[in-house]
């Protein structure tokens, strides 16, 4: 945890945590939810922000319902909107791509992943803290969501306030 700031009469805190995911498939969903309230509560702020971030071109960070309809209808919306298969995406095309190219790049073609997350453009979100709580809705849960293929990934959690 960094230090305490003092400006005038507030004492600023802030932590910042680094959390280590394996996903398992694409469209998954993972609710990390948990994982931000905990960071809240080792921060010890009582009113602030938690930002939750991606630092990945292919997944992304948004906030809707925990219900296992929402998570199927949603992989579902993205197959249709952007398939994976039976379409051309000029990323996947190694005769004409020249950027970004990994040892295992032909492997796995994500062209699809790319085209979902540009969509999306959400790699993070921003939760008011409110009395030491994530000032979140009834329903609302926070997710992490694989557009691409099962991988290891971070997800940034950052706490700010007082």
């Amino acid at each position: 945890m960094a230090p305490k700031v003092v400006r005038g009469r507030f004492v600023v805190k802030h932590r910042f945590e680094n959390h280590d995911l394996q996903t398992e498939k694409t469209s998954q969903l993972v609710d990390v939810t948990d994982d931000v309230r905990a960071v809240v509560a080792r921060a010890g702020v009582a009113t602030g922000m938690a930002l939750v971030y991606s630092p990945h071109t292919t997944c992304a960070v948004l906030i809707n319902e925990r219900e296992s309809g929402f998570a199927d209808d949603f992989a579902e919306l993205l197959d249709q909107i952007i398939p994976a298969e039976d379409r051309y995406y000029r990323h996947d095309d190694l005769d004409i791509r020249t950027e970004g190219i990994e040892d295992d790049t032909a492997d796995f073609p994500n062209g699809h992943s790319h085209c979902r997350a540009g969509l999306m453009a959400s790699f993070s979100q921003t939760v008011p803290v409110v009395d030491g709580n994530l000032l979140l809705g009834k329903w609302q849960r926070i997710f992490f969501c694989e557009l691409d293929r099962a991988r290891p990934r971070k997800l940034f959690i950052q706490v700010i306030g007082e």
